[in-house]
């Protein structure tokens, strides 16, 4: 599969490796628990982190949180077996909008850190399109310190 033009202008910055190697590894790890949880709970759940073993997925709602419990120590030896380190796995209750095609883009609130992280990496971006469009987020947001260019 070619990569798409996104993929490329990111790859081309040194300074995003990290993220992109973290999203990498969501996706593959996401991929995964997909595919062992049934339809219903993979349509309802979504991976968020994977860091020190821990694994912590997001549930839409309660019922959904309580299935994902019981089903924690299965999934974690289902991914150890795919020689995944996953010591735990943690549950969290985060109402989303609906995934359906009707769901327009959602709406992303950025901490404040995330923003200053964001804001430093801009600074520290050499000029480039990756560089631009993270500017233009950042105006977007409201962040005072992402000037154009």
């Amino acid at each position: 599969m070619r990569p798409n033009r996104l993929d490329r202008i990111l790859s081309a910055e040194s300074e995003l490796q990290p993220l992109l190697t973290k999203a990498h590894e969501l996706r593959v790890l996401s991929g995964l628990v997909y595919r062992f949880l049934s339809a219903d709970v993979a349509a309802e759940a979504r991976v968020v982190n994977f860091k020190d073993s821990q694994l912590v997925l997001a549930a839409a709602n309660s019922s959904v949180a309580a299935k994902l419990k019981l089903l924690a120590p299965a999934l974690a030896r289902f991914l150890t077996e795919r020689r995944w380190q996953v010591n735990s796995v943690s549950v969290r209750v985060q109402p989303s909008a609906s995934r359906g095609p009707a769901a327009g883009p959602a709406a992303v609130q950025l901490s404040t850190s995330a923003l200053q992280a964001l804001q430093d990496l801009h600074s520290a971006m050499r000029a480039s399109p990756a560089r631009d469009a993270l500017g233009r987020l950042l105006r977007r947001r409201g962040a005072a310190k992402a000037e154009p260019g």
